[in-house]
């Protein structure tokens, strides 16, 4: 009966299909092309998305996202998810596998019998109770034989989960990437306004000293002095906010690092240049968006296992097929070793839900909706990647145009600052125009160097939209993490 029930089921399992529904991955309408484009530079290769930080050619930055690819926290912590996922996974398989048990028991039994009783072999036996103790031991064996797919489908959204873990990882080294570039840009751009501060300061502070011989010598008044003092301390006080936005600058940078908030002012304190990318270019294409952004893989990966959870709970209205086997030894005493005889039992057993106020069918419909919020998300998803990447590439082109024109406005205001001090010294125009023009230069200055600055991280922008930079690293692949 046993050995029938077995093939039985196991010819049901063989030959049944998983129940819920088969997973199908979103196919969204995607544009034919960007509705801006970036110039081709004459070296494509150098603005390579994979590796965009490369193409600054500056070796701090490179050596900080080196450095931030081996040490953040947050990347090992995504990575761990990765292994534990992975190790979820295991447990989903073996929970549907045979299991395999040791098995000991002690049973006390009394047994009261009539005069004149019979036992089922005919013979009789005397009145009176008799108490008799049963120690057994042996190996239980249990196997649920998943009929109608119930656990493949648990394995199905277990290897989804895996794949959502990796790129939530990938997203995670994306943004990683990302904010150790900008903050690295953010420090540059604020050393480079104190340069500029302090050289205005250093030209100011010359006027000073210029208006008070002057004005000693009895040919300007000390209203002009004080004009030219007032705008050399509101100059100078500038400097401590750049200061500390700098020091800000590195304890994030440090902390990025998994180091010491401090661990990296003697790297980083000497100013340097902005980083600066000349004729970057855009080669993807928008379709190549949906396999490029690890959000939107995510986003795919948790579809399929909500996907799949549909059919977890659906098998739930199926019958389930249990076989379990016991086979070992028994004895009336715990201290004799010699087995008074073999024990084994086998049993097959069938459940199937009758009655249960329709808590599977709730139970299937909660996990259906759960698949259509999901899938929003995703289709969401898609729709801002769009959004960010469209979004960085206006950005970066009326940059780069308010740059050039900044660019012109610097030169035309340093030869206007020269005018008026000719001008001035002349006595062909009053010491407030000398002022002005001054000011004028700095504010041209330093929004020459804030626009430097934001053409790089609008870049970096426009380089994490497109999803750039977890394909060639081996601490986000897939294949090494299935290894490790």
């Amino acid at each position: 009966m046993i050995k029938t029930a077995l093939c039985l089921a196991i010819g049901l399992a063989l030959s049944s299909c998983s129940v819920g529904p088969n997973y199908q991955a979103p196919n969204p309408s995607v544009p034919k092309q960007w509705s801006s484009t970036l110039s081709s530079p004459e070296n494509p290769a150098q603005t390579s998305a994979e590796a965009w930080w490369t193409a600054f050619n500056d070796p701090i930055l490179n050596q900080l996202i080196r450095d931030a690819l081996v040490e953040n926290l947050d990347l090992k912590q995504a990575l761990l998810r990765v292994k534990d996922a992975r190790t979820q996974r295991w447990i989903t398989i073996t929970a549907g596998l045979p299991s395999l048990t040791a098995k000991s028991s002690e049973t006390q039994r009394f047994n009261n019998f009539p005069t004149g009783s019979q036992t089922t072999s005919g013979s009789s036996v005397g009145a009176g109770s008799q108490v008799m103790n049963i120690f057994q031991m042996g190996f239980d064996a249990q196997w649920e034989l998943d009929i109608f797919g119930g656990e493949r489908r648990a394995i199905e959204a277990a290897d989804a989960n895996i794949d959502s873990e990796i790129e939530n990882s990938r997203q995670i080294l994306v943004t990683l990437l990302a904010e150790v570039a900008r903050n690295y840009i953010q420090l540059r751009n604020y050393q480079q306004l104190t340069v500029i501060t302090q050289n205005n300061l250093a030209s100011q502070q010359e006027t000073v000293q210029l208006t008070k011989i002057r004005q000693q010598a009895g040919f300007v008044s000390f209203l002009e002095v004080a004009q030219a003092e007032a705008q050399a301390k509101n100059t100078a006080a500038a400097l401590p906010n750049y200061d500390t936005i700098i020091k800000q600058s590195i304890h994030s940078l440090s902390i990025l690092l998994n180091k010491a908030p401090n661990a990296l002012s003697q790297l980083l304190t000497k100013s340097a240049p902005i980083p600066s990318l000349s004729n970057p270019t855009l080669t993807s294409l928008p379709s190549e968006l949906l396999q490029r952004r690890p959000d939107i893989r995510l986003a795919e990966r948790l579809v399929a296992k909500a996907s799949a959870n549909i059919g977890v709970a659906t098998a739930d209205l199926y019958p389930r097929f249990n076989l379990a086997a016991f086979i070992g030894l028994q004895n009336t005493k715990i201290s004799d070793f010699t087995p008074i005889s073999k024990s084994w039992s086998s049993a097959s057993t069938v459940t199937l839900p009758i009655f249960n106020w329709g808590k599977i069918n709730a139970n299937i419909k909660s996990k259906k909706l759960q698949h259509d919020v999901i899938f929003i998300d995703y289709e969401k998803t898609v729709l801002t990647a769009f959004k960010e990447v469209e979004d960085n590439l206006i950005a970066y082109q009326n940059e780069l145009q308010r740059n050039q024109a900044l660019s012109t406005a610097v030169d035309s205001s340093q030869l206007a600052l020269e005018m008026a001090n000719e001008r001035y010294h002349k006595g062909l125009t009053m010491f407030l125009d000398v002022l002005q023009t001054q000011e004028a230069l700095y504010q041209a200055q330093r929004n020459l160097v804030d626009s430097q600055a934001q053409l790089a991280v609008d870049l970096v922008a426009l380089y994490k939209a497109l999803g750039g930079g977890w394909q060639n690293q081996a601490s986000v692949s897939k294949d090494n993490l299935l290894k490790s």
